[in-house]
């Protein structure tokens, strides 16, 4: 594992980048698209950091990498990166692989909100390509910020 991802602020640094990303939805297919169009940096994001077969948990719920993308993505909607508190040495909480683990926390207070969040992630990585990339997420908070 490389110095980059040997530390928990990699997967941190990940987590707020990929949360601060917009997300643009494309037409579904058949719609008409002509020319240069909108970056969906969410989802160029979510594909560099994250390993094509990529898995995990949301709030103990078994997830693909599709059902992780659609998570994140909801989790995103109640993101407040104005008020983003990170904590790189929450302690593990039971990430059961063998591979090394990184951990995180972050607390924020979703706009329009008094009541703060806490998220906590859990993830194993591996590499491709000469980079890492997460193999599988674990994040546990409260469930109804991974549903859209």
């Amino acid at each position: 594992m490389s110095v980059a991802a040997s530390s928990n602020h990699w997967l941190s640094d990940c987590l707020c980048d990929l949360m601060a990303s917009p997300h643009v939805a494309m037409p579904p297919h058949g719609g008409m698209h002509l020319g240069p169009g909108p970056v969906d940096v969410f989802s160029t994001r979510f594909n560099q950091y994250f390993l094509p077969d990529a898995r995990g948990t949301l709030c103990g719920h078994p997830v693909d990498r599709d059902g992780l993308k659609a998570g994140l993505l909801a989790l995103q909607k109640r993101w407040n990166p104005e008020a983003i508190k990170v904590m790189d040495e929450p302690g593990l909480h039971g990430l059961p692989l063998e591979h090394s683990v990184l951990s995180t926390e972050v607390e924020w207070t979703p706009e329009g909100s008094e009541i703060p969040e806490v998220v906590i992630a859990e993830a194993s990585v591996g590499e491709e390509g000469g980079h890492e990339r997460i193999r599988f997420l674990k994040m546990e908070g409260n469930s109804a910020l991974f549903r859209s």
